[in-house]
């Protein structure tokens, strides 16, 4: 059975600004396990935060605007390496910093991943753009 690799968008919190969507990684591993890897906490405070399970609910994090399948990733390769190197994507919380946010992080994570080469190059950039433009869709930004 294949792994998959998709981008969670959330609605922003208390009012849904393209900039306070909230954006994470979900993988579905061979082994049935579910894992959702993203930063939470504010400028100069990011922390990483995994919930990992077989049980796990993506909707358990917040109000899901919209679910985006990036692609599969083969399941011969391990689980454990595909966390390792997504949980060791660096988090910015610098004074030069203060524009980085989850949605950064999600885009350096998958740059990890095609540094890895269990991503390729455009299907990142792809899952980007659709991340961009479901960040975008925010309802209160259209007032």
């Amino acid at each position: 059975m294949p792994q998959k690799l998709f981008i969670l968008v959330y609605k922003g919190d208390p009012l849904d600004y393209s900039e306070y969507r909230h954006t994470a990684l979900y993988f579905q591993f061979a082994s049935s396990n579910r894992s959702i890897m993203h930063v939470i906490g504010c400028p100069g405070l990011f922390r990483f935060s995994h919930a990992h399970g077989s049980d796990i609910d993506p909707a358990s994090v917040g109000i899901l605007a919209k679910v985006i399948p990036v692609t599969e990733i083969a399941s011969d390769i391990g689980e454990e390496s595909i966390r390792q190197t997504v949980e060791r994507t660096p988090i910015c919380n610098g004074r030069d910093d203060l524009d980085w946010n989850c949605q950064n992080w999600v885009g350096d994570a998958l740059a990890r991943l095609v540094d890895r080469g269990w991503l390729d190059a455009e299907t990142r950039e792809d899952g980007i753009d659709k991340m961009a433009d479901a960040c975008l869709e925010a309802k209160d930004d259209a007032v």
